[in-house]
């Protein structure tokens, strides 16, 4: 009898997720988001077959109801019906078992969270955080990440090599490390959040940095670096952390969207999943696979499997932080300009913390290579006139010829001063070169901003 079933019903088949060497895995379909009507469970279809003679095929969710002469049993064999209602029940037992099993997005997400993460609350709203100690005496470097990526990229995951990531190479330096995932369409978060704005980013990466450094006993100035889409909180969380008594020595952003709107224009035709989060599976998460291909094959080994990176890296995001000057507004994403300029503080130059940049030159993430030293450059110009010309210099006319000059030279030559083209990609810091590199490019981006500012102070002292 199950061989006949087999015969007349060969099980479904998926395509498989390792397409073969060289292609991007393709991306098993993810169960409805909470609140949304889940498919019937087979045995529901099953209790109905038993009232209508219908049957599920496995695989299907879905009942087919038998035309009115099988619904009454009629021209079937009573012992054909019985044979069917059989098979569909034994079928319908053993798959509502499954799906009984499978597991609820974001369900007991203490199974996908790896040694070392916690999922914390802060600011009304949950996330994946990691601490590691350092020297007492150190400041805290933050590392904030950008859309759709977990900030594990910065500090690995339990089957790759710790030297091959950032955290790895600051323990080494005695800093203290602390790495925020703001909440987005992963199983490590119960649900999505989709008007998760700028505004919320901001207070809860502070809220998180003030707990940090108060238990550890650290000093209240701190280092963020902004991977990414994380640049745009810049302003955000240097506002915040302001209001908490910490000051963030420098903001270090890295391969970044400044606070400028509309910088990603291919980001204004994506659409909500049902979930309302911005989503990532195709050409985004495509673009950074080849850019991580590019650092696994510069590394010589396998940093992160691409085969796992969508899975246990990556989530939708909340659209409102990325670059697009959208919103989720009525189940679908709305502009909304005046909401982005004044969530990134995008015109509130003095506002912004003091600014560094780490850039690439790598044709695979083109418009960080061809415009990061730009527009990080105006917001480096702009933040240094404001704070240490402007606030402080009365009457710019009256200084020596020559004190203009110096204070001309020293704000023109900023951004190129601020900056350094690293080797590599968007994940320049993936790889224990780049990992190494870009630890060492940091420590030098300290030392020369802290020179800058020397020098801006004896070039505007009245």
């Amino acid at each position: 009898m199950v061989a006949s079933f087999r015969r007349r019903h060969p099980p479904a088949t998926y395509p498989s997720l390792h397409p073969g060497p060289g292609k991007p895995p393709l991306t098993p379909p993810r169960p409805p988001p909470r609140g949304l009507p889940r498919p019937v469970p087979p045995l529901v279809g099953a209790l109905a077959g038993l009232a209508g003679a219908c049957h599920t095929p496995p695989g299907d969710a879905t009942f087919q109801p038998a035309s009115a002469a099988r619904a009454v049993g009629f021209p079937i064999p009573l012992h054909v019906q019985i044979r069917r209602i059989g098979v569909a029940l034994l079928w319908a037992f053993m798959t509502n078992i499954a799906h009984a099993q499978a597991p609820h997005p974001g369900a007991n997400p203490q199974k996908v969270v790896y040694p070392g993460e916690s999922i914390i609350e802060a600011a009304g709203y949950p996330a994946l955080v990691k601490f590691e100690p350092g020297a007492a005496n150190a400041p805290l470097v933050v590392f904030i990440t950008g859309g759709g990526v977990l900030a594990r990229v910065a500090y690995g995951h339990p089957e790759g090599r710790s030297a091959d990531f950032l955290a790895h190479w600051l323990k080494q330096e005695g800093t203290p490390f602390l790495a925020i995932s703001y909440p987005m369409g992963h199983p490590v978060f119960a649900k999505a959040y989709p008007d998760f704005s700028m505004t919320d980013w901001g207070e809860q990466s502070a809220e998180i940095v003030a707990r940090h450094v108060k238990a550890n006993d650290l000093p209240a100035r701190v280092v963020v670096l902004g991977w990414s889409m994380a640049g745009r909180i810049a302003q955000p969380i240097a506002a915040s952390l302001r209001k908490r008594g910490i000051e963030i020595e420098l903001f270090v952003a890295m391969a970044a969207a400044t606070a400028l709107p509309n910088l990603l224009p291919g980001l204004a035709t994506v659409k909500p999943q049902p979930s309302g989060l911005a989503g990532v599976a195709g050409a985004y998460t495509d673009a950074l696979l080849l850019n991580l291909r590019e650092r696994n094959a510069e590394t010589g080994h396998t940093v992160i499997d691409p085969a796992i990176f969508p899975a246990q890296f990556m989530g939708d995001y909340p659209i409102r932080l990325a670059a697009a000057a959208l919103k989720f507004e009525n189940s679908a994403f709305m502009p909304d300009l005046l909401g982005d300029q004044d969530g990134t503080g995008a015109w509130r130059y003095a506002s912004f913390p003091p600014l560094a940049l780490l850039t690439h030159e790598a044709a695979a993430d083109a418009r960080h290579a061809l415009m990061d030293r730009s527009t990080w450059g105006f917001y480096i110009s702009q933040n240094l006139s404001e704070t240490h010309v402007f606030a402080r210099v009365k009457n710019l006319l009256k200084l020596p010829p020559d004190r203009w000059r110096r204070i001309n030279d020293l704000v023109y030559g900023a951004p190129a001063r601020l900056t350094i083209v690293m080797q590599g990609n968007h994940m320049f810091f993936v790889g224990e070169t780049g990992a190494k590199a870009t630890v060492a490019a940091l420590k030098d981006l300290r030392g020369r901003a802290v020179a800058l500012d020397a020098e801006l102070d004896a070039a505007t002292k009245e």
